[in-house]
């Protein structure tokens, strides 16, 4: 089917694994520049590592896509003018290309030995040279008597010698290669000359591909830097026209170290299990090599669309700060919309609580106190997580653990008589509504302050230590009118006992 002649940008990670931010910010760049440009991302498996390919990790994929909002256009699931679009599903397409280039002399079978080129490695790197490829199966007469030997050959490129290999990068400006440092690279493994359960490696796989998909742009991982010169010679010896190459900066680890799968747990699945908001990882993801401007942590995904610039796009290593990334959720969870917060977080609350809400003893509805408490912990929390934890004040079954700044409020001297005081005076009327038990913590503030000038957290730390085992947390008077009069009035007998005991 003919495809259109816009920009055409592809995403196409192997299943190996799961999505993280270095794959993640690949597939950002590439949906930004589409988009941006009225153009169609192209959604690609790169299956060809059977041994590491596993279904799974190609739902795991889809999941983490659309869960993040990046839609793409073609694709397995979906379909398209340019399928198949796993390339486990092209083998015929890869063949006929390694034919083609067989056919005009372009490609050969090499028979060395993996000893062999061991070997050769060993001496180019000895003699000061590049370890490349010898091109001793070259010669026809070395490759048959290899053949006779029941050997089984791979094919490489016949890479021209003295040339120059330059390209004009979309982030790197001008990047040359001479051909001298490649040798003859490996393109296709196969049992035999007849190609037969051949497989198609990297590069001329990669290369198909993105000339049947009318690729127009590549946007991708510094880490394919050296490809660009091999996939440049393909695309000559096979009469494709090439995409534009550009390609992004690495990404670093706090420690200055190039960041990998292994470095923490950077998986998107696990920070959407930890509560993190897609918004706020696209928006920090996008700041890793591009600058999108200042408030980059307040922009929506189409906010980034419009803003999205190529020529803003940085060569420089970035660096992954997973703190920097927390401060953005932070603020995107406290500017989201509560009624949306409500609904992520009630599934969260059930499965760590066994409910949602606890408004008996106090003169809210169920539901109306429930979206006090989201509100409230939405205030103070920076992940989802986060909310669940700050719940369990009001919904676990036992009070909360008296932590370290807690015990020391309630072992200052005045502690004991601000916490009787409270107990005498907290009641179903100065609890109704967080509006009347902030007045009430207000007028407490000023009894002690007039009757034994006392300073506002001498009276506040106590209570609050009372009631949620720490120092620090929501308002008071929202926490107080949340646990109602009985669970307070319980909570501070607890605390006066604890005070009491030698």
């Amino acid at each position: 089917m003919p495809m259109d002649d816009g920009v055409r940008v592809r995403y196409a990670p192997s299943p190996t694994g799961q999505q993280h931010i270095g794959s993640i910010r690949t597939a950002l760049f590439n949906y930004l520049f589409a988009r941006k440009q009225g153009g169609r991302l192209i959604l690609r498996i790169e299956d060809t590592d059977r041994a590491r390919s596993a279904p799974e990790f190609e739902q795991d994929l889809y999941r983490q896509l659309a869960w993040l909002g990046l839609a793409w256009d073609e694709g397995p699931d979906i379909g398209g003018p340019a399928g198949p679009y796993r390339q486990s599903e092209r083998s015929a397409l890869y063949r006929d290309a390694m034919q083609r280039l067989i056919a005009q002399g372009s490609a050969y079978p090499c028979y060395c030995s993996p000893e062999e080129l061991a070997e050769q490695r060993r001496t180019a790197l000895a003699e000061g040279r590049p370890p490349r490829y010898s091109g001793l199966c070259r010669a026809p007469e070395r490759r048959e008597a290899l053949r006779r030997q029941g050997r089984s050959p791979v094919y490489r490129l016949r890479v021209p010698e003295g040339r120059e290999l330059a390209f004009d990068d979309l982030i790197r400006r001008r990047i040359a290669t001479d051909s001298d440092t490649l040798g003859d690279f490996t393109i296709y493994t196969a049992q035999d000359e007849t190609l037969e359960g051949g497989r198609a490696l990297y590069n001329l796989a990669v290369t198909v591909d993105d000339h049947g998909m009318g690729i127009t742009h590549v946007l991708r991982g510094e880490e394919h830097l050296s490809n660009t010169p091999r996939q440049m010679l393909l695309y000559e010896a096979l009469g494709y026209e090439p995409p534009q190459f550009g390609h992004l900066s690495l990404i670093l680890t706090p420690e200055g170290n190039k960041m990998s799968k292994r470095y923490g747990d950077t998986s998107i699945a696990h920070y959407a299990a930890e509560g993190y908001l897609p918004e706020a990882i696209l928006t920090y993801v996008a700041t890793l090599g591009w600058a999108p401007g200042r408030n980059a942590e307040r922009m929506t995904l189409d906010e980034l669309i419009q803003r999205f610039d190529l020529r803003r796009m940085s060569a420089n290593p970035s660096v992954f700060d997973p703190q920097r990334l927390l401060r953005f959720n932070k603020r995107k969870l406290q500017h989201a919309d509560r009624d949306t917060i409500a609904e992520l977080v009630r599934p969260r609350l059930v499965a760590e609580y066994g409910r949602w809400e606890a408004s008996e003893g106090t003169a809210h509805t169920p539901e109306w106190w429930f979206m006090l408490l989201v509100g409230a912990a939405q205030e103070e929390a920076a992940t989802l997580s986060e909310i669940v934890a700050l719940s369990a004040m009001f919904l676990a079954e036992s009070p909360p653990a008296l932590g370290e700044d807690a015990q020391e409020a309630l072992q200052a001297p005045e502690a004991e008589a601000v916490l009787a005081h409270a107990l005498e005076t907290m009641d179903a009327d100065v609890l109704a509504t967080p509006e009347s038990a902030n007045a009430h913590m207000t007028a407490l503030r000023h009894h002690w302050r007039d009757e034994a000038g006392l300073r506002g957290r001498q009276v506040m730390f106590p209570i609050r230590a009372a009631l949620i085992g720490s120092t620090t947390g929501p308002c008071l008077g929202i926490i107080t009118s949340l646990l109602g009069p009985e669970r307070c009035r319980a909570r501070i007998r607890e605390a006066l006992t604890w005070i009491a005991e030698p």
